[in-house]
């Protein structure tokens, strides 16, 4: 359950949101391009929420920053594919670790993780360990799904194990994405 939230002056919220998005943000990260398919969707499905703000203009400079963010990847010098494998666990109504192991080819990364649950319960958390390293410890599971980005890619060395701390005991399905870069070369 999210913690909510108002705003008191919602008209000069709403200026300051117009005039943001008019202006445009400013980005100068070199030659890389990247894909705003997602971003220009959202868009889309906010454009009749804020009134007076040109969303094709926003779009068209959304495009503008995915070709400069395309090339980013070229340039730190790291190749391979992207992709991403799902898992499933159905967790019975039992308190305890329930895992799900997935074992990755070799010479990959580990780029993020996604996770959702049927149910949630806040005494509820998940651990994720890579070969002999636990890099996520009780990370507290949300109302709602969730991804993890890896700012810096982690070397997959074995495998990879997702553990959920069911210390409520209640049954639930929990739902993985493992993001990985396979045959990675650097």
């Amino acid at each position: 359950m999210g913690l909510p939230s108002y705003v008191v002056n919602f008209d000069e919220l709403s200026d300051l949101i117009k005039d943001y998005l008019e202006t445009g943000i400013k980005v100068d990260v070199g030659n890389i391009t990247f894909s705003t398919k997602d971003m220009e969707r959202l868009l889309e499905d906010i454009k009749g929420k804020i009134q007076g703000v040109n969303y094709n203009d926003l779009i068209t400079a959304l495009n503008a920053l995915g070709v400069k963010l395309d090339g980013l990847s070229g340039n730190l010098g790291i190749s391979g594919t992207q992709k991403i494998y799902g898992k499933m666990l159905e967790v019975p109504a039992v308190a305890g670790e329930h895992i799900i192991e997935f074992t990755a080819s070799s010479n990959s990364k580990l780029t993020g993780i996604t996770y959702s649950q049927s149910s949630w319960r806040y005494e509820d958390s998940w651990d994720l360990v890579v070969g002999e390293e636990k890099l996520f410890t009780q990370t507290r599971t949300k109302e709602y799904g969730e991804h993890k980005y890896f700012n810096v890619f982690y070397p997959i060395d074995g495998v990879i194990k997702f553990i959920y701390n069911n210390t409520s005991g209640s049954s639930k399905i929990v739902w993985v994405d493992f993001n990985i870069l396979e045959g990675v070369s650097e």
